[in-house]
């Protein structure tokens, strides 16, 4: 998996991305950001990775002096971010900032797309100032999930290919308290708390349908159907979704919430 791989894939699905399902993650990145912004300390906070910026209002509430800024990787993402705020392109694993420049960076939902974490890692710690603070959202385990596993039989039994591009190379590491924890304490972080709570999403039967068709694995695989077989396949998995109850669409596991100090060196 490479960089420029997972910025395709996002530029791709922005749009589609900016919407109920951001707004899910979107309240875990608020809720990161309560553990980690110190007010009356910090005069440059950032977002790396952050999307349509749906986390970045929390972060100007919670440090109202610091000025607030958005990376992300695709500019098509960048786009929807409210003008407010400073926004740039950067790669994790190479930021274009000077050292110690930030006071507290968040991560929801990231750490897990770098090809490099280690390099990641290393890169945030060098731009945090000393005593900086660091908070990441990173998946963990998911709970049986009916409506997917009857998409994933679909796609299967219409043939389409496995994913071209998948999008977790670092998830092995990232969904783990003792290998994250590890990874964090050996790019120099101190300090480190990772728990782990509960994720819950539920959509409708429509929405999981137009969501799941547009982002993710199963997405991209059935864009490589030909076009009169992925008809028929978004057609067979409406049906049979359509046969499920409410309950069959809950998307539920567990994340990890991580905070972490760059220390005093």
């Amino acid at each position: 998996m490479t960089t420029a791989a997972i910025r395709d894939n996002y530029s791709r699905v922005a749009s589609a991305y900016a919407g109920s399902w951001a707004e899910t993650l979107a309240v875990h990145g608020r809720a990161l950001a309560e553990r980690v912004i110190q007010p009356t300390s910090m005069r440059r906070v950032a977002e790396l990775g952050c999307g349509p910026g749906l986390v970045l209002s929390e972060l100007a509430r919670l440090a109202p002096q610091a000025r607030v800024l958005g990376a992300d990787l695709t500019e098509e993402m960048l786009r929807m971010v409210p003008a407010r705020f400073d926004r740039v392109v950067a790669d994790v694993q190479a930021l274009p900032f000077r050292s110690g420049v930030l006071d507290a960076v968040v991560m929801p939902f990231v750490l897990f797309h770098l090809p490099d974490l280690p390099l990641a890692l290393s890169e945030v710690r060098r731009t945090l100032a000393a005593g900086g603070a660091f908070g990441a959202v990173t998946w963990a385990g998911h709970d049986p999930h009916p409506a997917y596993d009857v998409w994933v039989r679909v796609i299967d039994d219409h043939g389409a290919p496995p994913d071209p591009s998948p999008q977790m190379p670092s998830n092995e590491t990232t969904s783990d308290p003792d290998n994250l924890r590890i990874a964090l304490q050996a790019a120099g972080f101190e300090e480190v708390s990772i728990t782990v709570e509960r994720f819950r999403h539920q959509p409708t039967a429509r929405e999981f349908l137009e969501h799941s068709k547009m982002i993710g694995a199963m997405a991209r695989r059935i864009e490589q159907l030909p076009a009169d077989r992925r008809t028929a396949c978004l057609a067979a998995a409406e049906l049979e979704l359509s046969r499920l109850d409410a309950e069959a669409f809950v998307e539920s596991g567990t994340v990890l919430y991580c905070t972490a100090s760059a220390g005093s060196s």
